[in-house]
């Protein structure tokens, strides 16, 4: 048995070595993401923050309809309202349809930066870009970690493919750390003379933990593995959460109760101009977020994001909470474009353990809880994920030639 599950680890391990490569080395980088993009645009992604006292920021909701109405090719979905000093606002453009060919436009450039206080352009740029351009460099390095950066026409197979990745990897964890625990006594009853059974348990397998400078390759591989097993654990079960989630989402529901977002009915056509405008929504949104405060008894830190699904017809109003865990807030109202009405409430107090578990997960592996000391451990977590692969193939190597005649 043991024997099989060295074949099986040895091999997936090699299937999974360049996958684990690049999401390991972009995974370190990306931890700093927000940061790293500052720092190599900084005309781009902050401003000033003026000294006159009476100078405010101009309204988002105002800018958004501005630049609606110059990019008459686009539109935007999407309204961030948690501004931070010193940055520009980011909007987010969509592509409208063509009437003349019944596709959509093509657009110069999908991300609009401008800054807060005048409402001039800082600039644009394509998100997601292959280029190493200083303005492209970390959105290519975020998309090259959750779709391998492939083309449009078969981005999913850069989706799937490493959602396929992070299963493989998630079973082989459980491989790799039985593989680390000392033999047990063969069926016959007798000592396997591997063993040195006069030993504890424990002292045994304190071996499989460290570094010794005589076998460095095979015990670096094997400890780091070890000491970061349940963070290697969670980074792969979220991997299969972003991008396999035919798999991930019907697990969690039937194991944990997974709420998942509401189930809302396809609109036959996309929601063009909704009845409720952005002003109109996010109060609507502000109302049923105050109500829900005064029934579960928290408070709103700071407002998130405004959001339209055309294709459900549904505004989404996300807020940070008192009462949330994370970066960015768990509280989401979602209503109806058209009228109004509120559709559903998520919030921790309603949460499932499906629910608990799904954010603590998620926010683990994108570094959104504990600040600087987690982006950190998600940095180093990301290296070593690289290091495991190199290690790996390399021991695999010099067993390939002992073997060898």
């Amino acid at each position: 048995m043991r024997s099989l599950l060295v074949y099986i680890h040895r091999y997936t391990g090699l299937l999974l070595v360049p996958f684990l490569i690049i999401v390991g080395l972009t995974g370190s980088v990306l931890a700093f993401n927000q940061e790293l993009d500052r720092w190599l645009n900084p005309v781009l992604l902050t401003v000033p923050t003026p000294k006159k006292s009476d100078m405010q920021r101009l309204d988002p909701f105002t800018l958004g309809e501005h630049i609606e109405r110059q990019e008459s090719r686009a539109r935007i979905d999407w309204i961030n309202l948690n501004y931070e000093a010193g940055q520009t606002y980011r909007f987010f453009l969509v592509p409208r349809i063509n009437p003349k060919t019944n596709q959509l436009f093509e657009l110069p450039y999908n991300e609009v930066y401008l800054n807060p206080y005048t409402g001039e352009r800082t600039g644009t740029r394509t998100w997601g870009e292959v280029s190493l351009a200083e303005e492209n460099i970390m959105p290519f390095l975020y998309r090259l970690h959750y779709t391998l950066a492939l083309p449009k026409h078969i981005v999913m197979f850069g989706t799937y493919a490493l959602g396929v990745a992070a299963l493989l990897w998630f079973f082989d964890c459980f491989v790799g750390f039985y593989l680390t625990l000392p033999p047990g006594r063969k069926r016959s009853g007798q000592p396997d003379p591997r063993t040195q059974h006069s030993y504890p348990f424990w002292q045994r397998w304190k071996a499989a933990w460290q570094i010794k400078p005589s076998r460095f390759n095979y015990d670096l591989h094997r400890a780091s593995g070890l000491w970061l097993w349940p963070l290697l654990l969670i980074l792969a079960w979220s991997g299969i959460a972003f991008n396999l989630k035919e798999v991930y989402q019907p697990v969690m529901s039937t194991v944990l109760n997974m709420r998942g977002q509401e189930d809302l009915p396809v609109r036959d056509t996309p929601v063009e101009t909704p009845q409720l405008d952005w002003r109109e929504a996010y109060r609507h949104g502000q109302h049923y977020i105050y109500q829900a405060g005064m029934q579960y008894g928290f408070n709103v830190e700071r407002e998130q994001v405004l959001s339209l699904d055309r294709m459900h017809g549904v505004y989404r109003y996300r807020v940070k909470t008192n009462q949330d865990w994370g970066k960015y807030g768990a509280t989401v109202v979602t209503l109806d474009a058209d009228t109004g009405a509120l559709i559903s409430l998520t919030l921790p107090e309603t949460d499932s353990i499906g629910d608990i578990v799904h954010r603590w997960i998620t926010w683990l592996h994108t570094a959104r809880v504990f600040g600087l000391p987690m982006q950190l451990l998600i940095c180093m977590t990301g290296l070593i994920v690289a290091t495991l692969s190199i290690t790996g193939v390399v021991i695999w190597q010099r067993k390939r030639k002992a073997h060898k005649p």
